[in-house]
């Protein structure tokens, strides 16, 4: 998700939130933080977490989809090797490019659209489904104080 960390920082100031604090209530470690902030990119989690904590709404700390176009799509046939994908999100169109700079014979970028979106060809062996964690506020402050003491 695009966020607007200019927002963020706004409310954050406003209502005397420290990154450190924002840092232990939603889980996130400073790093992590620090580069949500500075790219502007977030998992919905996250940026879930972050609006909760600072108390907006998701939809305040979005920045509009200026493409038009929000579809992303993985398809591939059952038992088969390749799959094909079509990003219009920045931050997997440049894994895509990275990908296929350094791994060419196992992906190919297929087409650049005039909509922003990227298509290309990857293994299907890449293509993994990897929920978030379900944690408690017990567990979120457990992990906290982990990062803490390293």
């Amino acid at each position: 998700m695009r966020l607007n960390s200019k927002r963020i920082l706004e409310v954050m100031e406003a209502k005397s939130l420290t990154e450190e604090t924002v840092c232990s209530r939603t889980g996130l470690n400073q790093k992590s933080f620090q580069w949500i902030v500075k790219e502007g990119l977030a998992s919905e989690d996250a940026a879930e977490r972050i609006a909760d904590v600072i108390g907006v709404t998701v939809g305040e700390i979005l920045l509009p989809e200026i493409t038009g176009n929000v579809e992303n799509v993985i398809e591939f046939t059952k038992d088969s090797k390749r799959a094909s994908v079509t990003f219009c999100q920045g931050r997997y169109k440049s894994r895509i490019k990275k990908l296929a700079a350094d791994r060419p014979e196992e992906c190919q970028i297929v087409a650049e659209n005039t909509d922003g979106s990227l298509c290309a060809h990857i293994p299907v062996a890449w293509i993994k489904i990897n929920p978030t964690k379900q944690l408690s506020e017990e567990q979120r402050k457990e992990i906290a104080e982990r990062f803490k003491r390293k």
